[in-house]
């Protein structure tokens, strides 16, 4: 029985730390962001805890800042150009790596999913 509670501890172990080192591989690069209905393309850069980046929409591109502290992203943005857009989101590292989180966009509030885009 100690065997197993060990082996199952370790098993715990093991899977706390795969989802601490995603968390920890920060967020940079390109992402395919989802919700229902649309697709488009994310780019973030990151400095340290500070995130930059794009969103490509179809109101425009969207600039992008936030932060990325023990897994959890906060992102806020806006696009003026053609209608009037203001977005915030709030995602976590999921242990395969993507993102998961919501999207308020002028206030209304939705589910998303990012993955990072395949190498080219």
């Amino acid at each position: 029985m100690n065997k197993l509670m060990i082996g199952f501890g370790l098993l715990i172990a093991l899977v706390l730390s795969a989802v601490a080192l995603h968390a920890q591989q920060g967020v940079a690069g390109t992402w395919a962001l989802s919700f229902p209905g649309i697709s488009m393309q994310m780019v973030l850069a990151q400095d340290g805890e500070r995130v930059s980046g794009s969103i490509d929409s179809p109101h425009g591109v969207i600039q992008l800042k936030g932060d990325f502290s023990k897994g959890k992203l906060t992102l806020t943005g806006e696009a003026t150009a053609q209608h009037p857009v203001q977005i915030s989101a709030l995602a976590t590292v999921a242990a395969d790596g993507s993102l998961t989180g919501t999207l308020s966009v002028n206030l209304m509030e939705m589910a998303f999913t990012a993955v990072r885009a395949a190498a080219r």
